[in-house]
């Protein structure tokens, strides 16, 4: 099974967790989305975490089928939380996934593979099953989108992206920032082409990657 850090959020009683985070960076992943997803169809959202995101993007994106996912059983319940509370009808129910073992979907499942803040959680190793995962899960000219902080060649961005890299390896050596290169070569590797790679707040990057 994948091991990554869950990041901290508030629980309510109704068992909703809220990330600040989440609250941060919904909206430009938003407008950054509306140039990156199909017109239609269905997202599958790796490692939907408290499940805020899940809840703005479907709303966001009301013709789109979004497929929330989380490997921790306590993450997909304050998803499902997010969704009865939402009450909307384009918000699907959590699915068990793991990104390193076969996903639980059929091929041509989705139109777009999504993952927020992930990459950096999670070993190496892991990076490749992801896109090897999602290549069986997409429709023909499918898309596979990854967001969250990266290297820039061994450069990083800021000192706060170091220090923040520092401390994510003092916790597990296994763990921490991943390169642009090496993820966009993991991702050819895979079968995708890249597409775009769009900059974001806080020096994070959204990376798209599409089936030629």
């Amino acid at each position: 099974m994948a091991r990554h850090i869950i990041q901290q959020a508030n629980e309510a009683p109704d068992g909703r967790r809220t990330a600040p985070a989440a609250l941060r960076n919904a909206a430009p992943l938003i407008e950054a989305l509306r140039h990156r997803l199909p017109a239609e169809g269905r997202v599958l959202e790796v490692a939907s975490g408290t499940g805020q995101h899940a809840t703005a993007f479907a709303e966001a994106f009301p013709a789109l089928d979004w497929v929330p996912s989380d490997v921790d059983p306590g993450q997909r319940e304050s998803i499902a939380a997010w969704r009865r509370e939402s009450g909307l009808q384009n918000f699907a129910e959590p699915l068990a996934l793991d990104i390193a073992a076969p996903w639980p979907v059929t091929n041509g499942f989705a139109q777009a593979v999504l993952t927020v803040n992930l990459l950096h959680l999670v070993p190496d190793t892991f990076v490749s099953r992801l896109f090897e995962n999602a290549r069986e899960t997409l429709s023909d000219n499918g898309r596979v989108i990854v967001y969250g902080p990266f290297l820039r060649g061994f450069d990083y961005a800021s000192e706060g992206d170091r220090s923040f890299d520092v401390s994510l390896r003092a916790r597990d050596p296994a763990i921490g920032y991943k390169s642009v290169e090496a993820v966009s070569e993991l991702a050819v590797e895979a079968g995708f082409t890249p597409v775009a790679n769009d900059s974001m707040p806080a020096n994070n990057l959204l990376l798209s990657f599409a089936i030629p």
